[in-house]
């Protein structure tokens, strides 16, 4: 039954097309709720301010798209592309956004909580200030993005690339590290010990330079090194 019903949910949402939402947005409508609108190219259109709840967005091409103040809740948006997109202040509660492309948009803080971002690209996105908690960012193109003096809660990294990112003075709550690609990656002052950080080697401590780890942690770093620990 469950199965059934979930099939005719979906078969209940509306599709869009681009001349739809040209027309509804010139008529003002800023809330659009069960949408399907996979695959349609919606680049360059205005919705700042709107709010998007339970559409889908999937391989569609949302480019250069100005969504400042923009909500959205319970999306679906698998491999689209946000690339170049003015994302400042808004908020994705609930989406399954995983292999989407942010690449050069304006995140400026945005919010991601209870996503699902698995394998996105954010190449030379603007970062400053966006927000991640309780998402997943496994497999997650991540380089170079500063989150000095976050406080990260429940996101997990395993296997992102992190390279040259900047979690200087960051709190990493309940995080997870293991397998993330970590060259040059800037820890010092860090707190991780609430933070997964995978089988800790003497290679791979390194990256982890003047954080703060617990006990454990630090014993788990010791066995790793052959040391036995009493």
């Amino acid at each position: 039954m469950p199965m059934c019903l979930n099939s005719m949910l979906e078969k209940e949402k509306l599709r869009f097309t681009r001349g739809d939402f040209e027309k509804s947005l010139s008529q003002d409508q800023t809330s659009f709720q069960s949408i399907d609108i996979t695959g349609v190219d919606l680049s360059g259109l205005d919705f700042t301010e709107c709010s998007f709840e339970e559409c889908r967005f999937s391989e569609s091409r949302l480019t250069n798209l100005s969504c400042e103040g923009a909500t959205f809740k319970s999306c679906r948006a698998l491999k689209c592309d946000f690339s170049y997109g003015d994302f400042s202040e808004a908020r994705f509660d609930n989406c399954n956004l995983s292999l989407s492309v942010w690449r050069g948009a304006y995140l400026s803080a945005a919010s991601f909580t209870d996503c699902k971002l698995t394998g996105a690209n954010f190449g030379e996105a603007r970062t400053l200030g966006v927000q991640f908690s309780k998402s997943t960012l496994s497999n997650a193109f991540l380089r170079k993005m500063n989150f000095r003096k976050y406080e990260l809660e429940e996101v997990d990294f395993s296997g992102a690339d992190l390279a040259d990112c900047d979690f200087r003075d960051a709190v990493l709550y309940r995080c997870r590290l293991d397998d993330a690609h970590m060259s040059t990656t800037r820890f010092a002052g860090a707190d991780l010990r609430e933070a997964d950080l995978g089988d800790l080697s003497f290679s791979s401590a390194a990256n982890f330079k003047g954080a703060i780890i617990s006990k454990d942690q630090a014993t788990e770093l010791l066995r790793g090194l052959g040391l036995k620990v009493f």
